[in-house]
């Protein structure tokens, strides 16, 4: 409907280029044959530092920003260098953030030939955000779309997990016990042509969340699989996750409040 009311349509993929990336490309796109124009690949430095270790995220910590930097160029990747995406990097900025680092971490988006925007519409709204329509515009118009499916619908089902742990994941390849394999052989026999969407951790390219952010050479361990037969995709579960959603252990709301003044604290 929105794309035949507007010239440009945006939206929201998901948590994470190797979770909510992959399946809008590989799920959704593939079912409802769209072709994305672009990506924007959203970050924070408070998140990238957490990435390098640091628990204080909101001191500045320029060696643990480059560390976490990893990350980033990880997801970049899944989305520029496998789906072929144009991408834009949105530098999603914060009072806590310092010049230093945002600089730092503009620089090596540059030696990576990313574009780049920084934000601030959490502080201005629209108007902090201008910069990076505009930059997402100019990258349509201007930067190649090789845009393509990780794979084709044609390939195993079994297949089709190896290809998504190993190109995006980084992943040596996959396991699962005997009756989960023949689980999966039964449904490839009457369901190969579906796209698969697999359910692990958001916090680890791995499936184990205490493994770090960007771990190379695990395995993908799946312990379950469901065939969602009506929407058309195998769920594949991975590691400890629960597919049940849930708030954090100290929800955000808790630390928002209103001064009498009007003032409302507590945003970051």
């Amino acid at each position: 409907v929105a794309l035949g009311l507007a010239d440009y349509v945006v939206t929201e993929a998901g948590f994470g280029a190797d979770l909510g990336a992959e399946k809008f490309i590989d799920i959704k796109c593939r079912i409802g044959g769209l072709r994305p124009a672009a990506a924007v690949l959203v970050a924070s430095i408070r998140a990238l530092k957490h990435h390098g270790g640091a628990e204080n995220t909101v001191t500045e910590n320029l060696s643990a920003l480059l560390a976490g930097f990893a990350n980033l160029s990880r997801h970049y990747q899944s989305l520029h260098g496998v789906f072929g995406l144009p991408v834009v990097v949105a530098i999603n900025e914060f009072a806590t953030d310092t010049l230093a680092e945002i600089e730092l971490l503009k620089r090596e988006c540059a030696k990576c030939g990313m574009r780049v925007a920084t934000c601030r519409h959490w502080a201005e709204g629209g108007v902090g955000a201008q910069d990076l329509a505009n930059a997402v515009l100019e990258s349509i118009a201007q930067d190649e779309n090789h845009f393509s499916l990780l794979y084709p619908d044609e390939l195993p089902l079994w297949q089709k997990l190896e290809t998504v742990a190993q190109r995006i994941y980084g992943a040596s390849g996959v396991s699962a016990p005997e009756r989960v394999r023949r689980e999966i052989d039964e449904f490839d026999a009457r369901h190969r042509n579906f796209p698969v969407c697999i359910a692990k951790t958001p916090y680890s390219f791995s499936s184990d969340s205490r493994a770090g952010a960007g771990p190379d050479g695990h395995v993908l361990p799946v312990r379950e699989v469901r065939l969602a037969r009506g929407a058309g995709f195998l769920v594949a579960i991975c590691g400890d996750i629960v597919t049940m959603p849930g708030l954090p252990k100290s929800p955000a709301s808790g630390r928002i409040d209103v001064s009498a003044d009007g003032q409302v604290t507590g945003l970051f």
